[in-house]
């Protein structure tokens, strides 16, 4: 049975994520639309990806800058392969500062792959 086309939306052309706008499995086909419903590419997912979280739209380098809606949210304390989640297991923010106790939490509860 073919998968439904999940669809992430790049809200500004100098970003490095985009957000998925449904759950995607490991290994499927996203396609990155812009905020005109254009589509701007695909890319595929190295791990689930549930609705509303971040996807790598190209390989992200150690200490680089996460952009989301041309505004700097976070910097990668790990490099990010194209098509992975980008949350944090691999990116800390530039204006929250969540305990290393919250931040594994996080990943028990969303069952993120590391």
């Amino acid at each position: 049975m073919d998968r439904p086309l999940i669809k992430a939306i790049l809200l500004s052309p100098e970003d490095n994520v985009a957000t998925l706008l449904a759950d995607a499995a490991k290994g499927q086909e996203v396609e990155i639309i812009d905020d005109t419903n254009c589509s701007l590419g695909k890319v595929v997912t190295q791990q689930a990806i549930t609705f509303g979280n971040k996807i790598a739209l190209a390989a992200i380098a150690e200490q680089e800058k996460i952009s989301k809606g041309s505004y700097p949210i976070g910097i990668t304390i790990k490099a990010i392969p194209k098509g992975e989640l980008v949350h944090v297991q691999n990116v800390r923010s530039t204006r929250v500062d969540i305990p290393e106790p919250i931040i594994k939490q996080i990943i028990e509860t969303m069952q993120i792959e590391e």
